[in-house]
C-alpha cells in the first residue's frame, strides 16, 4: 500500500492511496473499486477531513486498486465539544462547597470551578465544560482508515 498527497497548497491537497495486489479477477475489479472508494470517502468526510468540493477518482487493474481524492485537509478542523461532569448533587456538599468530583473535573479540563456551567438535562442537572477539541491529522489517522475501508 502507499499513500501520498501531491499539489498540496494551504491545507488541502490530493490524496492518492493505492494498493498492489495478487491477481484480482477482472469481473469483479470494479465492484473492488468502488467499495474502497467509497468506505475510504465516507470515512474521510465524517471526521471533516474532505471539503464540500472533493471529488472521488478510482483507477483499477488486476493488479492495483487506486483511489485518488481531491480537496483533502491535512488536519481536520477544530470542534466545539461540551464535557459532562458530575451532577450537582455528586458536585456539592451539604454546605454547598465543591466535592473532590467535582474538583478533580475542573482540574482535569484546567478551569476553575466558578467557570463550570451548571444545566438541567433529562437526568438531572449536572456541571459542564466547554472547550474546542483540536482536529486530528490526516496523517495520523490514514493508515487506519484504509484499513478499516478493506
Amino acid at each position: 500500500m502507499s499513500a501520498k498527497k501531491t499539489d498540496k497548497s494551504e491545507s488541502t491537497g490530493t490524496l492518492l492511496v493505492e494498493l498492489l495486489t495478487e491477481e484480482l479477477p477482472p469481473k469483479a475489479l470494479r465492484s473492488l473499486v468502488d467499495a474502497f472508494a467509497r468506505e475510504l470517502s465516507e470515512d474521510l468526510r465524517q471526521d471533516e477531513f474532505l471539503e464540500p468540493e472533493s471529488e472521488v477518482r478510482v483507477y483499477a487493474t488486476p493488479r492495483r486498486l487506486a483511489v485518488q481524492v481531491t480537496r483533502v485537509r491535512d488536519r481536520a478542523p477544530d470542534k466545539p465539544v461540551e464535557l459532562s461532569g458530575p451532577s450537582v448533587k455528586a458536585a456539592l456538599d451539604a454546605n454547598g462547597q465543591p466535592t473532590q468530583a467535582l474538583l478533580g473535573f475542573a482540574r482535569k479540563y484546567g478551569v476553575e470551578v466558578n467557570k463550570l456551567v451548571r444545566r438541567q438535562t433529562p437526568k438531572g442537572e449536572f456541571y459542564f465544560h466547554s472547550d474546542i477539541a483540536k482536529g486530528s491529522h490526516l496523517d495520523a489517522n490514514l493508515a487506519h482508515k484504509v484499513e478499516a475501508a478493506l
